[in-house]
């Protein structure tokens, strides 16, 4: 609903950000805060303000600022929700937020999905990641680590679990927003997202209570087995599941490996966390209370202090596992321009030549 000249001004301020961000990231691996700011100020300008001086119906107007809300709301609580996965840094989901919120809704056309129309980004720039994570495997491993990597993807007990899991969240979102008419692309999306949420924390439960509403719904809403629905729902699923599972099982491999604590850099990302045990200071998975780091990114007073217990032989441990992180600001850029050159996700858009 935006006016040319404003529409011009956010895919301006895209392109700059974009640029800033992904050299920022690359060299320094890090992304500045500031550019954040920036794009939110522009967004909140165009998207909000200037939306409510654009010559259209009142009806037209407030529709336009729900999407738009409700997308950066959504957006910022996915971005989080894959930093708390260890998916990506914090300062990648923040910057996911400030594309969702800085392009506009009416960008969107493909696989548009009401309540999340930023997912395209996601898809268009989790794709291109996994293309590459796939050429890793090809030239970077021995053939021991790909037999394994695939033993471990083809988990057949896992992924009947997620189908089942997928096939009662989805219809528990079609009936939930059934006033929204989601076609069934978008509540599989939909599902898939909140299958990442759910599965964290209540992963045994879901798959304890999936079986018994997907027997449910072959009752109650048998056309769901018709060819047309599963090929919409089975074919996002088998993506999701191949390439979590995937990149899940590859990290283990290729993307973390131990440094010894004298060794230890600024901005290293620490997959284990520092908590006290007794007396002295232990590594464990996960803590309620770890020691006080910034373990998305060491920064120099965390590693002189590491350095300084290690001295006074506080540690029971002479080296952290971290993780080789990939530079996401570049992916990201590059889903948002693939987002606004095809006006939707790549899956769709191919699914569209195809057919």
């Amino acid at each position: 609903m935006l006016g040319s000249f404003s529409f011009a001004i956010n895919i301006f301020f895209i392109l700059l950000i974009g640029l800033l961000t992904s050299y920022e990231d690359v060299k320094k691996n890090r992304i500045s805060n500031r550019y954040i700011a920036l794009a939110v100020i522009i967004a909140f300008l165009t998207n909000v303000v200037d939306s409510f001086l654009e010559p259209a119906p009142a009806e037209t107007k407030s529709l336009y600022l729900q999407t738009t809300l409700l997308n950066a709301s959504v957006s910022f609580f996915v971005g989080m929700l894959l930093w708390k996965m260890q998916v990506w840094r914090a300062g990648d989901g923040k910057l996911f937020f400030a594309y969702s919120f800085l392009l506009p809704v009416s960008a969107y056309y493909y696989g548009f999905i009401p309540l999340f129309p930023s997912f395209a980004i996601l898809i268009n720039s989790l794709t291109p990641i996994f293309i590459i994570l796939c050429l890793n495997v090809w030239v970077a491993t021995s053939s021991s680590e790909k037999f394994e990597i695939l033993k471990r993807t083809a988990n057949l007990k896992s992924i009947l679990y997620m189908l089942l899991s997928l096939i009662s969240l989805q219809w528990m979102i079609s009936i939930a927003f059934k006033y929204l008419s989601l076609d069934v692309t978008s509540s599989s999306y939909l599902s898939m997202l909140l299958l990442l949420l759910l599965s964290n924390s209540f992963q045994e439960m879901l798959y304890e209570i999936s079986p018994p509403l997907v027997l449910l719904r072959l009752l109650l809403d048998s056309q769901f087995l018709s060819y047309a629905f599963l090929t919409q729902l089975l074919l996002p699923f088998l993506v999701f599941a191949i390439a979590l599972a995937f990149i899940t099982n590859l990290a283990s491999f290729r993307f973390n490996e131990r440094v010894k604590i004298a060794h230890l850099k600024p901005n290293m990302c620490c997959v284990e966390r520092v908590a006290r045990k007794g007396g002295f200071y232990v590594r464990v998975a996960t803590a309620k209370k770890p020691l006080k780091l910034n373990y998305d990114g060491l920064t120099v007073d965390d590693i002189k202090k590491l350095k300084q217990m290690s001295r006074e032989g506080k540690l029971k441990f002479d080296e952290l596992v971290v993780k080789q992180t990939i530079p996401f600001a570049p992916f990201l850029f590059l889903g948002v321009l693939l987002t606004i050159i095809l006006k939707g996700d790549v899956i769709t858009y191919i699914k569209l030549l195809v057919i």
